[in-house]
């Protein structure tokens, strides 16, 4: 992790960007201590960030020691191997900005690291390849079949890769399987993943922020935690997907305060901030802090831009954006709680005659994800379900049909596996039809 991020085109290197509430670099080695294998773990840092790399390491049983790193990523390695207090017998050496890597991966590197001496993760080439020396002109066109792709880990027998390194005649090799093919052993094949992918540029922090949703997904297939002795508002609790969600917290043994215009004892007018911060001091001083919000209120109002005069635009950005940005701001939460803010597909595209309501649930996910790097110490998410059947939604498309609609007890499922995790923040999670079941 010495790489201070000139293709990212950031003054922090990528390793250090935020993936879902972490530091890229956390997510990798999470991953490796998880796999208990380890009787010690390097990592080579960038000098300016080792004091803010020390404080974010995770508690761990397994030594975790920090070392300069050099100006390349060959003496970057190098440096890394002699960081250890005792030399192993087997060396994984990884990116730290490959934060998917599977624990099978690096079990299986290991494994043919015993046996070969060196392994490398490789996955197929989807794409031809061409040999183009000086980028000009195409030389030829290799075999497609005989090609691998090149990933990390690379694992190694320890004296066999300090060897390679002190024999090395190369100046800058970013590949230490090389360094161990020039001494003319052999390296043997791990099979790779797809989605063990290298983050080096701002699509790629994008495309991890999808694999991260999708392996959220597959994660949460099994019956939720319980929510017992938590506590939770909802505003827009009486609406049709806030009665689903106050149902299946209650199911999972928590307790709801459900907020809006005519609940008692205690009410909420989004488009009125005094009324917000009356209702959540009100709370607070009943209840203590909360164990998390749901924002799921909403107003719609179909016409042109032309057809609203201004108290329309208002009452549309107050009730979808602003006093849910106000809710955010004004209610009391311990430390680790949950906010859920419901958005809706809409905010990927604008649509015609919905142009303010569009912009404001474009707004509530930047919020959502924005102030989730702000908040570490809270889980924060944005919920966005496809067209969905509550009264809202029918009142304002009449002739739909009801079928081709998403139920808002999905929406729900989706809100308290939420409530359920305890390690991510700033998820996009989007429900579509059948999507849960």
């Amino acid at each position: 992790m010495g790489g201070v991020g000139r293709r990212f085109g950031s003054d922090t290197p990528k390793q250090f960007h935020r993936l879902a509430g972490k530091c890229v670099f956390i997510h990798t080695l999470e991953t490796f201590l998880a796999t208990h294998l380890f009787d010690e773990i390097v990592l080579s840092c960038h000098p300016a960030w080792i004091d803010q790399t020390r404080q974010m390491l995770p508690l761990s049983k397994c030594p975790i020691r920090i070392v300069e790193a050099g100006s390349t990523r060959q003496e970057s390695s190098y440096l890394g191997l002699l960081g250890f207090r005792q030399p192993p017998e087997i060396v994984v050496i990884h990116d730290a900005v490959r934060p998917f890597v599977s624990q099978e991966i690096v079990v299986n590197n290991v494994i043919k690291a015993i046996e070969v001496g060196a392994a490398d993760t490789c996955i197929p080439s989807m794409d031809t390849l061409v040999h183009a020396p000086g980028r000009q002109t195409i030389r030829s066109i290799p075999p497609r079949i005989d090609y691998l792709r090149g990933q990390t880990p690379q694992t190694f027998s320890y004296s066999l890769i300090v060897h390679a390194h002190r024999q090395a005649t190369r100046q800058d090799c970013s590949d230490d399987c090389q360094l161990v093919l020039d001494l003319d052993r052999p390296v043997g094949i791990v099979a790779g993943d797809e989605h063990n992918i290298k983050i080096t540029s701002g699509l790629d922090l994008f495309f991890a922020e999808q694999l991260i949703r999708h392996r959220f997904a597959e994660r949460k297939k099994g019956a939720p935690a319980s929510l017992s002795q938590r506590r939770y508002a909802i505003v827009g609790g009486t609406g049709g997907m806030g009665r689903a969600i106050e149902s299946q917290i209650i199911a999972l043994g928590g307790e709801v305060i459900s907020l809006a215009r005519n609940t008692k004892p205690i009410s909420l007018d989004l488009s009125d901030p005094v009324s917000i911060e009356d209702a959540f001091q009100k709370i607070a001083d009943h209840s203590g802090p909360l164990d998390g919000l749901v924002n799921c209120a909403g107003y719609l109002s179909i016409a042109s831009l032309e057809r609203l005069n201004l108290q329309e635009i208002n009452q549309i950005i107050d009730v979808n954006l602003k006093g849910l940005i106000l809710c955010c701001q004004k209610a009391r939460l311990k430390k680790g709680a949950h906010v859920i803010n419901i958005a809706s597909s809409s905010f990927s595209r604008g649509r015609p005659d919905m142009a303010i309501y569009s912009s404001a649930k474009a707004g509530v996910v930047n919020f959502t994800q924005g102030w989730a790097d702000e908040r570490c110490d809270l889980h924060i998410h944005a919920v966005i379900p496809q067209r969905t059947n509550t009264a809202m939604r029918r009142q304002n498309f009449p002739n739909e049909d009801i079928a081709s609609l998403l139920d808002p007890g999905e929406v729900a499922q989706a809100v308290v596996d939420l409530l359920s995790q305890n390690d991510l923040t700033g998820l996009l999670v989007e429900v579509r039809k059948n999507s849960f079941k």
